[in-house]
C-alpha cells in the first residue's frame, strides 16, 4: 500500500517529511515448536524514485513491549495501538483461493492462470478501499506473470479493467 507522510516546512526553501509509526499485527496462531526459533519477517519500504535524491529512508524496529518501556513513548497502557477493536468485520473478508489446492502444480502455467482468474473474480467483488484490495492486486499480478511470463509481450488473456496495472510487483516487472 502507499502512504503519504506529513510535511513540515523548515523555512521558505526546505521542508522535511514527518516520521511515521508503522504497527504490524499478526493474526493466526503458531504451533509452540515454531516459537522456539527466530521467525523472519520481510518488510519492504521505498520512496518514489523522483524523491529518492532528496530524502533517505531510515527504518528502525523494536518490539512493542520495548517501545512501551521507553521514556516519553506515545504507546502506554492507556493507548493501545493494536487493540482487538482495530479488526472490523470488513477486514475479515474470506480469501477463497487460499490455501492452494493440493493438486496445484507450481510448474504448470495453466494452474497459475486458473489461480489468477480466481483472484480476479474475488478482487472485483470486494471494496477497493480495503487493504485486501491492494494485497489482492499484488497477488493477482504475481500469479498473472507466473501464467504469462513474457507479459507484456506474447499471448495473455485480458484481465478485468477495474484491476489497475499498478503495484510494487507489476511496476517492477514492467521496468
Amino acid at each position: 500500500s502507499t502512504v503519504y507522510p506529513g510535511v513540515e516546512s523548515k523555512d521558505a526553501g526546505d521542508a522535511t517529511l514527518q516520521p511515521m509509526l508503522l504497527a504490524i499485527q499478526f493474526s493466526g496462531k503458531l504451533p509452540r515448536y515454531l516459537t522456539e526459533q527466530a521467525i523472519p519477517i520481510e518488510i519492504s519500504v521505498s520512496i518514489a524514485k523522483e524523491f529518492g535524491c532528496f530524502a533517505m529512508l531510515i527504518v528502525q524496529t523494536m518490539s512493542l513491549d520495548h517501545w512501551r518501556s521507553l521514556p516519553g513513548s506515545p504507546v502506554n497502557d492507556d493507548l493501545e495501538l493494536l487493540s482487538d477493536d482495530s479488526v472490523s468485520p470488513a477486514n475479515n473478508i474470506p480469501i477463497p483461493f487460499l490455501p492452494l489446492p493440493s493438486h496445484f502444480n507450481y510448474n504448470k502455467w495453466t494452474d497459475w492462470e486458473l489461480l489468477s482468474k480466481r483472484i480476479e473474480k474475488w478482487l472485483i467483488k470486494i471494496d477497493m478501499e480495503l487493504l485486501q484490495w491492494t494485497w489482492g492486486c499484488d497477488i493477482f499480478w504475481l500469479t498473472f506473470i507466473a501464467a504469462f511470463p513474457s507479459f507484456p509481450r506474447g499471448t495473455w488473456h485480458m484481465w478485468d479493467p477495474c484491476i489497475p496495472l499498478e503495484g510494487a510487483f507489476i511496476e517492477q516487472w514492467l521496468e
